[in-house]
């Protein structure tokens, strides 16, 4: 496994460097000093994985990765980072990190997050996992609900909203101006959009995302 390194600290690199090489398969391609370099790097050195810092000078390791991850798919890039706030972790994923590991995790863990990268499997610190698991437990289903209706366009909600209601088809069509065909389109579309497989489960939909009285 070819690693590239990129982190503003030389005795961290250094450290882990060593840490890193004492692996048999694993060779360390290259040093970066910031995310400008580590850009360049990747595209000089080829690395399989690139281990990222999240804060450096000049690019930070969130739009280093945007880029490597643009123009180098392929590549693995594992955040290493001494921030647990959801934000950041949110931040790092979308911009296209594999992996997130905490700078307070031991060797074996950050071995245990490369092996599961370069097998294509995500992997998060639990230290930056159990905040976002408890927030999933914790989400009501309401908030859910709604969540799921704000997915909706306006001519969608239109529709739901005279589902609701009871309107038949051709009703729906009449108020909205539109075919009955096109009614059956966006109403096949919200259907599925909501998850919903049974238009007898639209009312209790609509009791959660609190469009009803009732």
């Amino acid at each position: 496994m070819r690693i590239l390194l990129a982190d503003n600290h030389p005795l961290f690199r250094q450290g882990l460097k060593a840490l890193l090489e004492a692996e048999t398969d694993i060779v360390v391609v290259g040093e970066a000093n910031d995310g400008d370099e580590a850009v360049t790097m990747t595209r000089e050195l080829n690395p399989d994985v690139v281990i990222m810092d999240i804060s450096m000078p000049g690019y930070s390791g969130l739009e280093a990765t945007r880029q490597i991850k643009e123009f180098y798919p392929d590549i693995r890039i594992l955040m290493l980072s001494v921030h647990s706030d959801n934000t950041y972790v949110d931040q790092a994923l979308k911009a296209g990190a594999s992996g997130y590991v905490h700078k307070d995790a031991v060797y074996d863990e950050l071995s245990f997050a490369l092996g599961a990268i370069t097998k294509g499997m995500p992997y998060l610190s639990p230290v930056v996992l159990q905040p976002i698991i408890n927030n999933y437990i914790n989400a009501s289903p309401a908030s859910g609900a709604l969540a799921l209706y704000n997915k909706l366009t306006d001519r969608e909600k239109d529709v739901l909203g005279l589902m609701i209601k009871d309107r038949s088809r051709n009703v729906i069509a009449q108020t909205l101006h539109i075919s009955p065909k096109t009614v059956d389109r966006h109403r096949s579309n919200l259907l599925k959009k909501l998850g919903i497989r049974k238009e007898i489960e639209i009312m209790e939909f609509a009791r959660l995302a609190g469009l009803t009285n009732s």
